[in-house]
C-alpha cells in the first residue's frame, strides 16, 4: 500500500506543476498587439501554428484581466445562476423575445446565457438588476452589431440555427433536419406573433 503525500507535500512537491506563459501581451492595440516572450526557449521550439494559439491565449488573458478589473471597479457583484436569472425572466429572451429552452448548451447558438442590460465596459454592474436572459447568439449578435428589433434578431437566430455560423450565404452546406425543425419552430413564434 502507497502512502498519500500529505497537503503541504502536494503543494510544494515536484507533482504540482505550475503553468508558466510563454508570451504575454506587452501592448498596442486590438489587430497590432505586441508581444513579449517569456520563456525564449519554448517559444523557439513551438511550430507557427502553436505560436498563434499562444499569442491568442496571451490576447484572451488580457481581456479577462480588464474585464474582471472593470467588474471590480464597477460596484457590487451578486452571485447567481443562469438558471435563476431564467426562472425570473420566465425563459424569454430579453433580445429577441422568443422562448429559450434549458437543454441546450455552448456553443450552440440556442443556449442560454446571461445578458448585461448596461455592458459592463460602459460601468454595469454584475448584479440581478443589471442581467437579463438571452439565446447565446442573440447576446454575441447584440454586442457585434448593435441592437435590432425582436423580429430582426429572431430571423438572424433562426438562419444561425439553420445554416451553421456562414449564414445563409454559404450555400453548400445543406442544414440538417433538426437544425430546421428547430429554424421553423423559432419563425414560428414570428409569424404567430
Amino acid at each position: 500500500m502507497t502512502e498519500r503525500p500529505s497537503s503541504a507535500e502536494q503543494q510544494t512537491g515536484p507533482s504540482r506543476a505550475v503553468r508558466h506563459h510563454v508570451v504575454e501581451v506587452a501592448g498596442g492595440s486590438p489587430g497590432r498587439w505586441e508581444f513579449e516572450v517569456l520563456d525564449e526557449a519554448r517559444w523557439e521550439g513551438l511550430a507557427e501554428e502553436e505560436r498563434a494559439v499562444e499569442r491568442r491565449r496571451a490576447v484572451k488573458r488580457r481581456q479577462n484581466r480588464r474585464r474582471a478589473r472593470r467588474l471590480r471597479e464597477n460596484g457590487p457583484r451578486e452571485r447567481y445562476t443562469v438558471g435563476q436569472v431564467g426562472d425570473r425572466d420566465a425563459w424569454r429572451c430579453a433580445i429577441c423575445r422568443g422562448p429559450v429552452e434549458r437543454g441546450f448548451r455552448a456553443p450552440h447558438p440556442c443556449a442560454p446565457s446571461v445578458h448585461h442590460v448596461v455592458e459592463v465596459v460602459a460601468g454595469g454592474t454584475d448584479t440581478l438588476d443589471n442581467v437579463a436572459l438571452a439565446h447565446l447568439f442573440c447576446n454575441s449578435d447584440s454586442y457585434t452589431w448593435g441592437p435590432r428589433t425582436p423580429e430582426a434578431a429572431l430571423r438572424r437566430l433562426a438562419d444561425r440555427v439553420r445554416y451553421g455560423k456562414h449564414g445563409p450565404g454559404r450555400r453548400d452546406r445543406s442544414p440538417d433536419a433538426e437544425a430546421v425543425a428547430l429554424a421553423d419552430a423559432i419563425l414560428e413564434g414570428l409569424e404567430g406573433g
